[in-house]
Parts: C-alpha cells; structure tokens; sequence
C-alpha cells in the first residue's frame, strides 16, 4: 500500500502517523482497517454499511441491485463504483465467498464508501423481509424473458445470483415465490457467461434509461 509520511508532535494523543491509500490512520491501529470516517478515523466495513431497515425506506431514482453469495471480490468492489455512479443500493447476502477486508475488494470499490449505500443480509429471508414493497427481478440464463421487456421501477431490486462455479446456481432463490419476473441478458450460444459486474452495470443502465436517468447529468 502507498503512503506517505506525515509528521506531527509525537507526545500529541491520537496523532497521526502516515498517509494511506484510503485517508488518515491513527496511531495503534492495525494494518487491516480499509475505510475511515469523514475524521479519518478508521472503522470496519460492516459499520459503513446502511441498515436494510433504511434501505427500505430509502427514496432511489435506480432500482437496487442484490448479489446473492458473491464469491469474488472484485466483482463486488465494482459494484460498489457502480452503485456509487447510478445510485442504485447494492444488497450483499450472505454466505458471502470472501472477507469483507479483501485487499482486491478495497482495490475495486472500498474507496466509494461513502458515496455508495451496500446493506449486508444474514441469509435472502432477511432481504425479503426487509423489502416487502419491492418485486424482486432474478436475472438467470434460464428465464426466456428479455430484460429490455420489463418495465423498471426504482422500487425494484435486481437480482444475480453467484458466479459460475463449482456451487450450481441456486434456483431455489433464483426462481422462489418471492421472484416477480426472471429475465435474461442475450448472449451467442456458443459462450458460457458475461461477468457478473458486466451484467449488472448493463441491467441498472437499461432500468435507469427507462427511468429518464433521473438523478444523473
């Protein structure tokens, strides 16, 4: 990690001792710490996080984008830059297949913290529980419907589930009764998959469109 030093007294309490990559570091604080307060205080990531209880009552002119077990962390690191630029919520359930202090996840998006609202969920019931006036929209390559023929609304919350592994995908979450409509993204048959981040910047970009980029510039 890049830094520079900074000088200061070195009797003065909570004085700070170097310049990180992601603001300032007190004193007596371990390396691990990937995000701090307006202050420069460092604080973990689960604290930087909204409450799925404000989530829910959270005005969005995006619908909320939920990635369910993500297991790379770069994929999520660029959703945050992608929540951060369009507004949309990113929603992470868990189990998640990282630590949430995964250097290429602060690499990828850590540093938008605080531009970008990501909400942790327990297990899908609490996402569900937390959002009962949001129809859930599951993109999956086994639906026929065409995301471009659904009608967004900023209440809505854009569902991918893992990316392709050795876990298969979960259709129990993917085509439950909680799922409104399960869309897919057309792709030549001969390939496998887009990248999950790819994917999802396509989905809030279409529902965002649609919406009259309201929000934006």
């Amino acid at each position: 990690m890049s830094q520079s030093e900074h000088t200061s007294d070195g009797n003065a309490p909570g004085r700070v001792e170097a310049m990180y990559e992601y603001g300032y570091r007190k004193a007596g604080y371990g390396p691990d710490e990937l995000v701090t307060d307006a202050h420069g205080n460092p604080i973990s990531v689960t604290d930087a996080m909204m409450k799925a209880a404000d989530a829910a009552r959270q005005v969005t002119s995006t619908p909320h984008l939920c990635y369910y077990s993500p297991r790379i962390p770069g994929n999520t690191g660029s959703a945050i830059r992608l929540c951060a630029v369009t507004g949309s919520i990113l929603h992470l359930v868990e189990p998640l297949g990282f630590n949430l202090r995964d250097t290429k996840l602060r690499r990828a998006g850590l540093d938008y913290h605080d531009m970008a609202h990501v909400v942790l969920h327990p297990d899908f019931d609490d996402l569900v529980r937390s959002m009962p006036d949001s129809r859930i929209i599951a993109f999956t390559a086994h639906a026929t419907k065409l995301y471009t023929e659904v009608e967004y609304r900023p209440s809505d919350i854009l569902l991918f589930g893992p990316e392709p592994g050795d876990i298969p995908d979960p259709m129990d979450i993917m085509a439950g009764p909680h799922v409104a409509e399960q869309v897919r993204l057309p792709m030549r048959p001969s390939l496998r998959s887009l990248n999950l981040t790819n994917c999802a910047s396509i989905a809030i970009y279409e529902a965002w469109r649609q919406l009259g980029f309201a929000g934006g510039r």
